[in-house]
C-alpha cells in the first residue's frame, strides 16, 4: 500500500473542483444562449458524473427566467430534470421562478408534473404571492385552479396574495382573486380579515392605494367588494382621503370624491385632509377639496388657537415691593403673590454671521433624483455619510431614501477656499464602501453666484461610475461692510410662551406693531438698490429686465414713463402714518433708488423692504439673467439700511425707523437674516392665492416674484434660519384655520395677506367673502392691498 500526504490529496481535489465549477459555468451559458451543440456536449460530459441530476436541475433552474424555450425543453427532453429541485439560498423551486419571470409553460409542465403548489421559499411565499406581485393574470388564474385554498396564503409578513396586488398596483390580478373568492369580510369577532390586515402603521389597502396614487381604480374595485372608503387607518385615524390629500394623488383624490366619501371627517388631531393638503402644499388637492363646497373639515374642535393678550403688560417675574401694616397679627404678613406659571422668553435678534461663512446643501426639491444608482437593485439598502477633512465638523450619517428631517444640511466653516464635502455610500450595516464623491471648493466659492444646484458621480471602490448625486446648494458670507453695532441700536425680539392648558402649544410674541409702507426693491446691474415692483420695464415696446439696466438707463426709462417727478416726491415729507397707501403708489412709480426713498420719507413711517430676486427658475423661464450675486445683492441693500440709521441716530430727534425685510425668495432671506441681527425677515408665500382675482383691484401695485411652497417647506426653512415668521394668504389660513396654530407653535410670527380679502371669489379655491374681512383669531398682524402691513399693537407678551 502506498501512501498520499493530505496535502498531495487536497492539491489533486482542487483541479477537479474547479472543473466541475467551470462546466456548470458552461452549461448555464449554453442554455441562455440555445447554443444546442455546446448543451449536448455539456450534457454528454455530465451524464459520467455521479451527481449528474442534481447538478442538470440546478442548471435548468438558474436559467428559467433567461433561456429560450427550445433550450429549456431540450434539457427537459433529457428526463434528468427533477422539478422539485429548490434553489439552495432563496429556497424557490420552478413554479416560484416561473411565477417571477412569467414563463407559463414552465408553470405548466411543473403543475403537471405535480410540482407542490404551496412550497415555501425564505421570504414564506408560495408561487401565487409571485404570480401577483408581477401581474401574471393567467398564471393567477392557473396556481388558484391547482390549488384553491391558497388564495388567502400568507406569507411572513402576513401578506396575502390580494395585498401584493395592492401594493405592486395589480389591478388585473386583483380582479382576479376577487372574482375567486379572496376574502374580503370579516372571519371573526377577533381575527382580522386579510384584506383589512393592518400593516405597522395601521394602514389598510384602501390607504395604500390612495397614498401611492398609481392605479386609482383599484380604489373602485375595492369598493366593489365592498371594502370601505372611510375606514380609519390605525395610527392617525386617517381615513384613504387624508392619504391622498397629503400625498398630492389627484388622480386618487379625484376617484375619491367621486365615490362620495366624507370630506368633513377629522383626524386624532381634530384636522382636516384639506389641512394635509395645505401644509404639504399640493394646489390641485386643495382645488378639489373647496370644489367639493361643504364644509372641508374647517370645524376643529380640538384647536385651540393661541391667545394674544391684549390690553396689559405681561406681569414681572417677581412680585413688587408692597407696604407692611402693622396693625393686627395677621395685617403684618405681606400678600403672598406668585409669579406667573410660565415666564415668556424673550429672544433679542437672531444668530449671524461675524466671521464664518454659512454654507447649505439641500436635497429638497430633488426628491428620489437625489441620489440615483444606475442599477437600482444592486444597493437595496445604504447610509449616506457626510464629512469634511478640511474642518473638525462631526461626520453626519442619513438612511437612504433620505427622509425630509434630513433633507437640508448646514455647515458654518472658517475659510472656504479649503472647505470641501465628502459623500461616501456604505451598506446600512457595514463599513465597507459602495459610493464615494466630493464637492470641491470651486463649488462654493464661484464669484458670480452663491447658489445654484450640483450634480456628482459617484464611484465604487473601482472608480467606476455606479450612480449620481444632485443637490441644491447656498453660500452666505459675513456682511461686507461695517455692521450696526449692537450696543447703539436696539435689535427687534420675539417671544414664546406655554399654555397651562396645552402644554406643547407655544406662542410667538414680538416688539414689531404699528404700521409699514412695503417698497419693493430690487438691484440695477451696477449695485445700486432702486424702486421698482416689476422684473421688467416697457421701454418702447420692449420689455426690460431692470437687473440687467444700469442705474442711469433705469431713470432715463423712467423719465420717458412720467415717473414722479421731485416735486411730487417733495411731499413726502410731510406725510403721517395715515398717508401709507399714497405713499406706497408714488414709490411704486418714482424710478428712484432706496437711499432717496428712506432720505425722503419721515422717520416715523416704518418700511417693509420687499425685495425682488428671482429663483433660478424664474431666471431661466423669465430670462432675467444674468442675476447678481445673491450675497453683493445682500450686501448692497444692507449698507444703505444701515447708513440710513446711522445718519438717523446722528439727527438726536428721537426718531429711529423701524424697518421690517421680506420676500418669495427663500435664498435672499437666507442671506439678508444671516448677515445680521438688528432687522427680522419674513418669508412670503403666495399658495391659496389667486393671481387672477388680486390683479382685479385697481387700488394694488401689481408685483413680479409672487411665488408658492408648501407650508410645511417654508415653516422648516424659518425655524432652520431664525426667521421672524412668515407672510400667508388669507384664503389659505380661510381654508384651513389650524394652519394658524402649527405656524405660531413653530415659534413664528404669522401674518396674513388680505391683498383679495374683499374682492368676490370666483375660482375653486372660492371662500365667503363678507363685507368686512375679519382677520383670523391668533395672527399677528395682516397686509393689505394697498400696501400697507400691520401688526398687531399688543402683539407684546
Amino acid at each position: 500500500m502506498q501512501y498520499t500526504p493530505l496535502v498531495n490529496q487536497t492539491a489533486a481535489a482542487e483541479p477537479s473542483q474547479e472543473g466541475d465549477i467551470e462546466l456548470d459555468n458552461q452549461i448555464v451559458q449554453a442554455i441562455n444562449t440555445a447554443n444546442t451543440a455546446k448543451i449536448e456536449e455539456c450534457l454528454e460530459r455530465l451524464s459520467s458524473l455521479p451527481d449528474a441530476q442534481e447538478r442538470i436541475s440546478r442548471a435548468f433552474l438558474s436559467t428559467i427566467d433567461e433561456a429560450p424555450e427550445n433550450a429549456l425543453k431540450l434539457m427537459l427532453d433529457t428526463k434528468s430534470v427533477n422539478l422539485n429541485q429548490e434553489d439552495e439560498i432563496n429556497e424557490r423551486n420552478c413554479l416560484h421562478k416561473a411565477a417571477i419571470c412569467g414563463r407559463r409553460r414552465v408553470l405548466e409542465i411543473g403543475l403537471a408534473a405535480g410540482v407542490d403548489v404551496q412550497a415555501l421559499d425564505v421570504y414564506g411565499r408560495i408561487p401565487l404571492h409571485y404570480a401577483c406581485m408581477h401581474g401574471h393574470v393567467e398564471m393567477v388564474q392557473d396556481l388558484i385552479n391547482a390549488a384553491p385554498d391558497t388564495i388567502d396564503f400568507k406569507d411572513q409578513d402576513s401578506f396575502t396574495p390580494l395585498v401584493h396586488t395592492i401594493v405592486h398596483s395589480q389591478l388585473a390580478c386583483a380582479q382576479t382573486l376577487l372574482s375567486n373568492g379572496a376574502q374580503i369580510s370579516r372571519l371573526g369577532p377577533s381575527e382580522n380579515i386579510p384584506l383589512n390586515l393592518a400593516y405597522a402603521e395601521g394602514l389598510y389597502p384602501q390607504h395604500l392605494v390612495a397614498r401611492s396614487g398609481k392605479v386609482p381604480e383599484m380604489l373602485l374595485l375595492l369598493q366593489k367588494y365592498h371594502a370601505d372608503l372611510n375606514q380609519p387607518d390605525k395610527l392617525y385615524q386617517w381615513t384613504p382621503l387624508f392619504h391622498a390629500a397629503s400625498e398630492g394623488q389627484v388622480e386618487c383624490l379625484k376617484t375619491l370624491l367621486q365615490c362620495g366619501v366624507s370630506v368633513d371627517i377629522l383626524d386624532e388631531k381634530g384636522l382636516s385632509a384639506m389641512y394635509y393638503a395645505t401644509w404639504e402644499g399640493h394646489l390641485e388637492c386643495m382645488r378639489l377639496l373647496a370644489s367639493v363646497g361643504r364644509g372641508v373639515g374647517l370645524a376643529t374642535p380640538k384647536q385651540v388657537s393661541p391667545q394674544i393678550q391684549s390690553d396689559h403688560p405681561p406681569p414681572t417675574a417677581t412680585p413688587g415691593p408692597m407696604d407692611m401694616e402693622v396693625e393686627g397679627e395677621g395685617e403684618g404678613i405681606p400678600e403672598f403673590i406668585l409669579p406667573p406659571p410660565i415666564i415668556p422668553l424673550r429672544r433679542y435678534g437672531h444668530n449671524f454671521l461675524d466671521t464664518k461663512t454659512f454654507v447649505v446643501i439641500s436635497f429638497e426639491n430633488l426628491g428620489a433624483d437625489a441620489i440615483q444608482f444606475y442599477d437600482d437593485h444592486k444597493y437595496p439598502a445604504a447610509r449616506l455619510t457626510i464629512s469634511s477633512k478640511s474642518s473638525d465638523l462631526i461626520p453626519r450619517n442619513i438612511l437612504l431614501p433620505i427622509q425630509d428631517e434630513f433633507k437640508v444640511i448646514s455647515f458654518q466653516i472658517e475659510n472656504l477656499d479649503t472647505f470641501a464635502i465628502d459623500f461616501d455610500i456604505y451598506p446600512t450595516f457595514g463599513s465597507k464602501v459602495i459610493a464615494r464623491s466630493v464637492v470641491s471648493s470651486k463649488v462654493f466659492t464661484d464669484r458670480t453666484r452663491s447658489s445654484g444646484q450640483w450634480h456628482l458621480e459617484l464611484f465604487d471602490p473601482r472608480l467606476r461610475a455606479i450612480g449620481r448625486i444632485s443637490f441644491d446648494y447656498q453660500v452666505v458670507k459675513p456682511f461686507h461692510g461695517i455692521p450696526l453695532e449692537i450696543t447703539h441700536f436696539a435689535t427687534y425680539w420675539k417671544a414664546t410662551s406655554q399654555l397651562d392648558s396645552h402644554p406643547t402649544a407655544l406662542i410667538t410674541g414680538s416688539s414689531l406693531s404699528g404700521e409699514y409702507v412695503r417698497l419693493f426693491v430690487q438691484l440695477t446691474s451696477d449695485g445700486i438698490p432702486v424702486l421698482y415692483p416689476r422684473w421688467k420695464t416697457n421701454h418702447q415696446g420692449l420689455d426690460v429686465p431692470v437687473n440687467i439696466l444700469t442705474y442711469a438707463q433705469f431713470t432715463t426709462i423712467g423719465a420717458t414713463q412720467g415717473a414722479t417727478g421731485s416735486a411730487g416726491l417733495s411731499g413726502l415729507a410731510h406725510t403721517s402714518a395715515d398717508d401709507i397707501p399714497l405713499i406706497h403708489q408714488i414709490l411704486a412709480t418714482s424710478f428712484i433708488t432706496l437711499h432717496e426713498a428712506l432720505k425722503l420719507l419721515p422717520a416715523h413711517i416704518h418700511v417693509e423692504l420687499h425685495v425682488l430676486y428671482p429663483n433660478r427658475l424664474e431666471e431661466e423661464r423669465l430670462r432675467l439673467g444674468p442675476t447678481p450675486n445673491i450675497n453683493e445683492f445682500a450686501d448692497a441693500l444692507l449698507t444703505i439700511v444701515f447708513e440710513h440709521a446711522r445718519h438717523l441716530r446722528e439727527q438726536k430727534d428721537g426718531f429711529l425707523r423701524s424697518i421690517v425685510f421680506s420676500s418669495f425668495n427663500q435664498d435672499i432671506c437666507t442671506a439678508l437674516n444671516w448677515k445680521q441681527p438688528n432687522y427680522p425677515v419674513l418669508l412670503c408665500n403666495e399658495l391659496g392665492a389667486d393671481a387672477s382675482i388680486s390683479a382685479v383691484d385697481p387700488q394694488k401695485v401689481q408685483s413680479s416674484g409672487r411665488t408658492t411652497i408648501s407650508v410645511k417647506e417654508a415653516v422648516q426653512i424659518a425655524r432652520d434660519n431664525n426667521f421672524m415668521g412668515l407672510i400667508c394668504s388669507s384664503r389659505l389660513l380661510d381654508l384651513a384655520p389650524a394652519l394658524i396654530e402649527s405656524i405660531k407653535t413653530a415659534g413664528l410670527v404669522l401674518i396674513t395677506d388680505i391683498s383679495d380679502a374683499n374682492i368676490p371669489q370666483r375660482g375653486p379655491l372660492a371662500v365667503a367673502a363678507p363685507s368686512i374681512y375679519q382677520v383670523p383669531h391668533g395672527v399677528d398682524g395682516f397686509l393689505k392691498g394697498n400696501g400697507v402691513l400691520r401688526f398687531n399693537e399688543t402683539i407684546d407678551m
